[in-house]
């Protein structure tokens, strides 16, 4: 399943790629969001997707799609990416800045990756789900803030599977298994990070990273010059 799974991100990867390169003012969202599945097929073939797709104040709300939307300075959006591909799902989460970060959101997102570095710490074979909500929440309230929806889950067979890491979900974490870490705050604007993860009896593997690193300069939206 490793290996499957490691298929389709390197897809997602060139899709985050063809979108940042294809992003022009002036256009929807709808428009905006085609170059990145024409690379996903271009990759893949015959896929399956679910996505939350949320620019400028839609990324208050935790899921939907923006419609029609016209990208101005300073909005984020936060793209969601599920995946599924002979019976393996991918779940990824990146945001970007159309014109780059401000101070305020380059704190926000700094503080979402530290709290992602937080659950990383916890995500072992034999943890508690809930131990890694509450390991990834700690970032937040060292800030005066609280995360707000689940930490992550397990992935493979589907997007979403169980157990969530939520605050009091005793589910342990198994080994050779697939597991997401998710964090996003959502006031004034929306950030959400999520990378997926292999956990092995003996270590685990972050199989996003080495594709799109956590590194605000890399999500910046700018309109490529001819």
């Amino acid at each position: 399943m490793k290996e499957k799974v490691e298929i389709i991100l390197k897809a997602v990867t060139n899709a985050f790629d063809a979108f940042k390169s294809g992003f022009k003012t002036g256009i929807t969202s709808d428009e905006l969001f085609k170059p990145f599945l024409k690379s996903l097929h271009d990759d893949l073939g015959e896929y399956e997707i679910l996505y939350d797709y949320i620019w400028g104040e839609d990324s208050l709300n935790i899921d939907g799609v923006s419609k029609g939307y016209i990208p101005k300075a300073g909005d984020t959006v936060i793209m969601d990416i599920s995946v599924g591909k002979d019976g393996v799902w991918c779940d990824i989460c990146r945001t970007f800045f159309v014109g780059g970060a401000s101070d305020e959101q380059a704190h926000v997102f700094e503080l979402i990756k530290q709290s992602i570095k937080m659950g990383e710490e916890k995500l072992k074979a034999g943890t508690c789900a809930g131990e890694l909500y509450k390991a990834v929440n700690s970032a937040y309230e060292a800030d005066g803030k609280v995360l707000v929806h689940h930490a992550g889950h397990k992935i493979g067979e589907s997007a979403l599977m169980e157990p969530r890491f939520v605050s009091e979900n005793s589910a342990k974490i198994e080994a050779n298994n697939i597991y997401t870490i998710e964090s996003g705050f959502y006031e004034k604007f929306g950030i959400r990070l999520e990378n997926d993860y292999f956990v092995s009896c003996d270590k685990t593997e972050n199989l996003f990273e080495k594709y799109m690193s956590l590194d605000i300069r890399e999500y910046e939206l700018n309109e490529k010059e001819n």
